[in-house]
């Protein structure tokens, strides 16, 4: 019986002893020596080991007290979700992130190897993108969230340059080269404090860590979106990841990934300058940009998926095998009041006010209106403009692939309610229960598919005063003719004739955007729909040809009408001469038309609109009326002359402080503590 006391013992006494190294074992922290840190991947190594070490729920096991012990669980807590969060390209959640890394540098890590590593030793130079952080990092200090759109204006970057690669000889394109990047980082003579080395390093760990990559700090500016993953040699990609390190490969991984492009002002402009490393990192980098909301993965069985970031961007992803290689579309969001006067009326642009004032006349005179033009033309952004002329009486209903008006914000006033397709739910659906919502006004973010082309129409004719839609057609005719074929495809109509004649029922108006090489937007032209008169006789009897030929010529003539002849007329009332920069007055609106306008105006409304059509079409002179009173241009550069306030557009930064101390060291580089 001893014997099993004593063996019983010694299991205890082993069992409690393993126990106790486990625990010891599992409490124990990882220590960072910074001799042993030579590289930028040896300190990112540390560096996660160290946040891992900072959010263990056993290291708060020794406090003392309850009331530190809750301290430090809400600080471990606040940590985590922060980390979490920081991957969606929260603001508040990188700024934590940002500060856990930077107290890691402070305690680990001296001045002196920090800018040993990358590159500001005086003994190398860092690499491009690291410059380009610098650059950045100067410059939102002065200019905040339009401090790329500063760079790139100060330096004149924005404009064309002879294009590379195979083409034509005069061929011109837009991009941003190493060279100029270099240029404008040593004529910056911008010399580096230590602790804004710091910030630096920070910025690059953070990108390598939770970041976007090279484009997490283009991802924060004022910009209209970028592309990732559009250039550069596909098959050197798939050559690097098969080959062997080598001073070769380095130059084939290089083309390979040099793809990001920056959509500025209306142009496309290579950065060059910019290099994701490998196609491992493209593909970190999409899969984080599309996480927001948990749209689902994102297969190779899906392909493709659309969705909105947490900035309210939208963004289309595209992977393998659907697509050559894993790429990503943003369009950024943006709430920027612009009026139609600042959209239009442009330094060096003659009789813009007229073209607005037309506008103007067709929404307060409830006419159903397609915008059309190329992608980067200003659809949206004219659509959202133009509602401020629409009767604030009226309820407003929105449809939209993926949110990109946000016309709440814009005009909280107003009875607005807008919808979006999901996986689940198809626009088709959302427009039948629109019909529902009392909804007096009805816009159409993009009518992009058959369903949703066929419902317009109806809804066009039934469920509202009129629709606001965008389309991709170049022409008004080819807009008619696209939109009926949608018709017949839908299996709403089998006659290609009446399907078209109940397009042009309803669709009166195109205004046609456009923009010029430079990026200069504009409207084209703006189009009346004009649906034919069908009193035209059918042809008789001839005795000429007799009774057999002329029998002949009715049925020949019946299935022409039905379908070959276009049942329709377009007439350009106001077009821009690209020659001169002026808005010219064509051809008058039709009497249809403008007896509609004008049912709905209000009498001093009618009155003004007849001055206008017979002062500016007619050419009929008025004592009483001199035509549209002339406004300022609007020079989007004007933005820019008091920079340093520039700083305020960053509402999202300031409520990092909610999270954030004062005297954070990560929030004064951002001007945010006293």
């Amino acid at each position: 019986m001893s014997n099993f006391n004593l063996g019983l013992a010694s299991i205890i006494a082993i069992t409690l002893i393993l126990f106790f190294l486990y625990v010891r074992a599992k409490a124990k922290k990882q220590v960072v020596v910074e001799e042993d840190l030579s590289s930028f991947e040896e300190v990112l190594d540390a560096l996660k080991i160290y946040i891992v070490n900072l959010t263990k729920e056993d290291s708060i096991s020794s406090l003392e007290t309850d009331e530190d012990l809750k301290r430090l669980a809400k600080r471990k807590a606040q940590r985590k979700e922060a980390l979490k969060n920081s991957v969606y390209g929260i603001d508040s959640a990188k700024l934590m992130v940002k500060e856990m890394i930077h107290t890691f540098l402070d305690d680990h890590m001296k001045p002196e190897k920090m800018r040993q590593i990358i590159g500001l030793d005086r003994e190398s130079e860092p690499n491009t993108n690291t410059m380009f952080e610098i650059i950045m990092y100067k410059y939102k200090k002065d200019y905040g969230r339009d401090a790329l759109t500063k760079w790139i204006l100060e330096n004149e970057f924005e404009g064309e340059r002879p294009a590379v690669g195979i083409g034509g000889e005069n061929d011109r394109a837009y991009y941003i080269t190493k060279t100029d990047l270099e240029e404008s980082y040593f004529k910056l003579e911008y010399h580096l404090t230590d602790p804004e080395v710091t910030d630096i390093f920070t910025t690059l760990l953070y990108q390598a860590y939770k970041g976007f990559g090279c484009i997490d700090t283009l991802a924060e500016m004022n910009v209209n979106g970028y592309n990732v993953g559009v250039s550069g040699s596909v098959m050197d990609a798939i050559n690097v990841s098969s080959q062997a390190d080598g001073e070769e490969n380095a130059d084939a991984c290089s083309e390979a990934t040099n793809a990001l492009w920056l959509y500025f002002k209306g142009s496309y402009i290579h950065l060059q300058f910019l290099d994701f490393g490998s196609e491992d990192e493209i593909r970190r980098i999409v899969q984080l940009l599309i996480r927001w909301n948990s749209p689902g993965p994102l297969s190779a069985k899906r392909g493709y998926l659309v969705n909105t970031m947490h900035d309210k961007s939208r963004i289309l992803a595209v992977r393998p095998p659907a697509g050559e290689v894993w790429a990503a579309f943003v369009r950024k969001f943006t709430l920027d009041i612009i009026t139609p006067e600042a959209l239009v009326i442009k330094p060096g642009v003659t009789d813009g006010e007229v073209a607005i004032k037309l506008i103007e006349f067709l929404m307060r005179g409830q006419i159903t209106t397609a915008v059309t033009g190329r992608q980067g033309s200003g659809k949206t952004t004219l659509m959202k403009a133009i509602i401020a002329y629409m009767d604030p009486r009226y309820n407003i209903r929105v449809l939209e692939m993926a949110p990109e008006m946000y016309l709440r914000e814009i005009y909280p006033n107003r009875n607005i309610y807008s919808v979006q397709e999901t996986g689940t739910v198809t626009a088709e659906s959302l427009q039948d229960a629109l019909k529902k919502s009392d909804s007096s006004i009805t816009i159409i973010g993009e009518v992009a598919t058959d369903p949703v082309a066929a419902r317009m129409i109806q809804l066009a004719m039934t469920g509202s005063l009129f629709t606001l839609f965008s389309h991709h057609a170049n022409e008004a005719k080819d807009l008619v003719l696209t939109l009926r074929n949608s018709l017949v495809n839908a299996g709403g109509f089998d006659n290609m004739t009446t399907a078209e004649k109940q397009v042009t029922d309803v669709l009166k108006i195109n205004i046609h955007l456009d923009f010029t090489p430079d990026g200069k937007r504009y409207i084209k032209r703006i189009t009346e729909i004009t649906q034919l008169e069908e009193g035209i006789p059918y042809p008789g009897y001839n005795n000429e040809i007799g009774l057999e030929e002329s029998r002949y010529e009715l049925d020949k003539e019946y299935y022409t009408r039905q379908t070959d002849r276009i049942s329709f007329s377009t007439r350009d009332v106001l077009v821009y001469n690209t020659e001169t920069d002026t808005y010219m007055a064509k051809e008058e609106f039709s009497d249809g038309l403008t007896r509609k306008i004008r049912e709905v105006l209000s009498k001093k409304e009618r009155e003004e609109f007849d001055r206008f059509l017979a002062y500016y079409w007619r050419g009929e002179s008025m004592e009483e009326y001199q035509g549209v009173a002339r406004k300022e241009a609007y020079d989007d550069t004007a933005k820019f002359e008091n920079a340093r306030s520039a700083e305020e557009n960053a509402v999202d930064f300031n409520s990092a402080l909610a999270i954030l101390s004062n005297r954070s060291s990560v929030a004064k580089q951002f001007n945010m503590g006293d």
